[in-house]
């Protein structure tokens, strides 16, 4: 596999999972529930899925 090739995998990648985060915290956002995500300092906080999504939608 080249380089070229690996960079296209990886990125498809990344993206890959970017959606899938996106549509659970939709998921959470309609049935009402929490996600925990980490602060600026790295600790982890729990808030309201309709918040987080808020960010995703940025």
């Amino acid at each position: 596999m080249s380089e070229q090739e690996k960079i296209k995998l990886f990125a498809r990648i990344r993206e890959s999972i970017s959606e899938a985060q996106r549509k659970m915290v939709e998921r959470k956002a309609k049935l009402g529930e929490n996600v925990v995500i980490a602060d600026s300092n790295g600790m982890p906080i729990e808030i309201p899925a309709a918040d987080a999504l808020k960010l995703y939608t940025k």
